[in-house]
């Protein structure tokens, strides 16, 4: 039979969507719903049904869904090891704890896995793991999403490109607009690994370059949980780039506006961004510009062609094309360093400097 079989243990938010992704595309025959709960998996079996139903509307089955049959739905209460030989990859969508656990078993089970960012939180783990990862050389792609994203990836290219001359400044925004389970704050990683680990990665990868130095702050002025969790829910960072390039980040974990996510790159010989759209949650005080467009509700709506894509991509990658993979876990090391610091410089109010042969002591915010 043609088509993969792909496998998805981890059924929450963001397991089903990428169910829903691959049942949808072409390249897949078959998508195995895999839990110890069976009670549970089945219930996420009849969701996705309905998410893939022909009637179903534009926002459950997605605005960029193709028209083509869904692949067929499985559900497993077995182990990755003991279904890893009936399966050709895994997608893992659980709770960040147990990704080091379960992408080794994949891994050594010889199945090409596409991992829910980040693998984990503690840096030293991750090089560890991604040491491990290495030697045992089966392929894994980890879920940065931006990097699938076509605007992204165009402004990527023009970065790379030259069309922008010598960089000067970057500003990324990411404003979420549905706001957080509460259950879901004290084991979220934080604003900084949780939310803009995802600009982190976007920014050094559209530079071209790597972050030396990181100024961050913080308040909670939203949701007073965040502070028990010592989170906060509005926070911006300054990133110095090895050539001497600035990148701002701004982070919200509500915005009433709407979700605004997106990245604006500013040269000597031009400027350009990603994101900013009709649907952009903006409105200019300017005479004659229009109000925007309805805004986009969720990060699942906001980036559905770039889930979309990524997902294509790991097919890719399960057909043994490793051009595929622009997110190995390798390339997540720098990302979470910059998270690392954002959260050091804004707990202790100084820059942080990640390279040490640039600058070796830390310096007030102020200074």
């Amino acid at each position: 039979m043609t088509g993969a079989r792909i496998g998805i243990v981890g059924l929450g938010r963001a397991g089903l969507m990428h169910a829903r992704n691959l049942a949808q595309d072409s390249g897949v025959r078959s998508v195995v719903l895999i839990g110890r709960d069976a009670e549970r998996v089945m219930r996420a079996k009849l969701e996705l049904e309905q998410m893939l139903a022909a009637g179903a509307p534009a926002e459950v089955r997605g605005y960029h869904a193709p028209k083509t049959a869904p692949a067929s739905l499985e559900t497993s209460t077995s182990s990755i090891t003991e279904l890893a030989s009936e399966l050709d990859g895994l997608v893992i969508a659980t709770s960040t704890p147990s990704h080091p656990q379960l992408t080794l078993e994949a891994a050594r089970a010889g199945l090409v896995t596409l991992v829910e960012k980040p693998i984990t939180l503690d840096i030293d783990e991750l090089e560890a793991l991604v040491d491990e990862l290495d030697e045992i050389g089966t392929p894994v792609m980890v879920a940065y999403h931006r990097r699938y994203d076509p605007a992204y990836q165009a402004l990527q290219a023009r970065v790379a490109a030259g069309d922008i001359g010598t960089l000067r400044v970057i500003s990324a925004t990411n404003h979420d607009h549905l706001p957080l389970s509460l259950d879901y704050i004290p084991t979220s990683g934080g604003s900084w690994r949780d939310l803009l680990i995802h600009d982190f990665d976007a920014i050094t990868w559209v530079a071209g370059e790597e972050v030396v130095s990181v100024q961050a702050a913080g308040a909670v002025l939203d949701e007073p949980r965040y502070a028990d969790s010592g989170d906060t829910d509005t926070c911006v960072a300054l990133l110095q780039l090895r050539s001497g390039a600035i990148a701002t980040v701004s982070g919200l974990r509500r915005s009433e506006s709407g979700q605004d996510c997106r990245m604006e790159v500013i040269g000597t010989e031009g400027a350009f961004a990603a994101g900013l759209e009709s649907r952009t949650p903006i409105t200019s005080l300017e005479p004659d510009v229009p109000a925007p467009a309805a805004p986009y509700e969720q990060f699942i709506d906001r980036f559905e062609p770039a889930f979309r894509s990524e997902i294509h991509h790991f097919l890719r990658l399960v057909a043994g094309d490793s051009t595929a993979n622009h997110t190995s876990p390798r390339s997540g090391i720098a990302a979470l360093r910059i998270a690392n610091a954002a959260e050091e410089s804004r707990r202790t109010g100084t820059t942080i400097h990640l390279q040490p042969e640039v600058a070796t002591q830390r310096e007030a915010v102020t200074s």
